[in-house]
């Protein structure tokens, strides 16, 4: 299974691409302020004086991790004024920002990147809802994928994003556009999930086909039932292999679809609601079980293995491998 918060960070790539020179403008910016102690000392006393209520420091992004520079940006936009003060006390500013062949933003610039930033917070959202590790995340990942799709929906439609919103469609249409593109036991959690329980329709009944039209459609096209259905053979063979156990687990998802939704509320714990009710869905609670603990991202272990390279830099080359091996597993 594809990593999401992987696939949404080439989504957003893209997106940022077509506003660079923005983006440009502000991490070159945050970088010539942060290079001296001076330049943030004074940045910040006049910060105090024309944005009391922005505490934040400024950060500069990683550019392989898009949701970096989203926090830039709205850590930025709100020292819109500190940044005009600046330019105006700080006689070094102007001149090397223009040297660089770039210029001060102008208020209609600062106007876009609010905007901007306003689009991109449900994206960032969902990166680090999606990368959590202490929580389910694959029961939800249908919905947070549908939003996404829903919000470049309206985001072509608007005039200042609609550039942005084609080349992140683009890409997010390649990974999820379609339901044959994308992992269907993510459906299955998305039914596992009491709260989140959708009517099934068999392909065979005429009279639920129209019917079936919506609830099939979450995402893109709908798949052919003929398309995909197994060969009379192969079908004949997963019957007989499977017939002590049909009846049996198709009674019991039935009873759970037939039962009424669970309420939405944030202390729900799905993995104990399972628990509870496992004596009366045995099959389905062991289906559970092994769809909850798929992990719908990597980034967790992949920032758990860049962990050295904090810990080892060249101002900490003499530190000894015991050493360093014990501060890696410390964290």
């Amino acid at each position: 299974m594809r990593c999401v918060a992987h696939i949404l960070n080439l989504v957003v790539q893209d997106g940022i691409k077509k506003v660079d020179k923005s983006v440009e403008i502000i991490r070159w910016v945050v970088k010539w302020i942060r290079q001296s102690p001076s330049r943030i000392g004074k940045f910040t006393k006049f910060a105090k004086l024309v944005s009391p209520g922005t505490t934040k420091h400024l950060v500069r992004d990683v550019p392989t991790r898009w949701n970096s520079t989203y926090r830039m940006l709205n850590i930025a936009q709100a020292y819109e004024k500190t940044f005009e003060r600046y330019d105006l006390e700080e006689y070094e500013f102007r001149p090397d920002i223009e040297k660089a062949g770039l210029s001060i933003h102008s208020p209609s610039d600062w106007q876009h990147v609010r905007h901007l930033c306003h689009f991109l917070k449900p994206f960032c959202d969902v990166t680090e809802r999606i990368s959590g590790t202490l929580y389910v995340t694959s029961n939800t990942c249908i919905e947070d994928i549908y939003s996404i799709r829903t919000l470049l929906d309206d985001a072509i439609s608007d005039a200042s994003l609609c550039d942005i919103a084609l080349e992140m469609r683009v890409k997010f249409d390649k990974y999820f556009g379609d339901v044959e593109k994308m992992n269907l036991l993510l459906y299955f959690a998305l039914i596992l999930d009491p709260r989140n329980k959708v009517k099934i329709h068999s392909p065979s009944t005429t009279s639920s086909t129209t019917g079936s039209s919506n609830s099939s459609l979450i995402l893109g096209k709908r798949q052919n039932p003929d398309a995909t259905a197994p060969k009379p053979p192969l079908r004949n063979k997963l019957r007989e292999k499977m017939k002590t156990n049909i009846v049996e687990s198709i009674g019991e998802l039935e009873k759970y679809l037939k039962e009424s939704v669970e309420e939405d509320l944030s202390m729900f714990n799905i993995l104990e609601w399972w628990k509870v009710n496992s004596p009366r869905f045995p099959i389905l609670s062991l289906m559970a079980k092994d769809l909850f603990a798929i992990p719908v991202s990597t980034v967790a272990s992949e920032s758990f293995f860049s962990t050295s390279g904090r810990v080892l830099d060249s101002y900490r080359s003499s530190l000894t491998l015991k050493i360093v091996e014990s501060i890696i597993l410390s964290f």
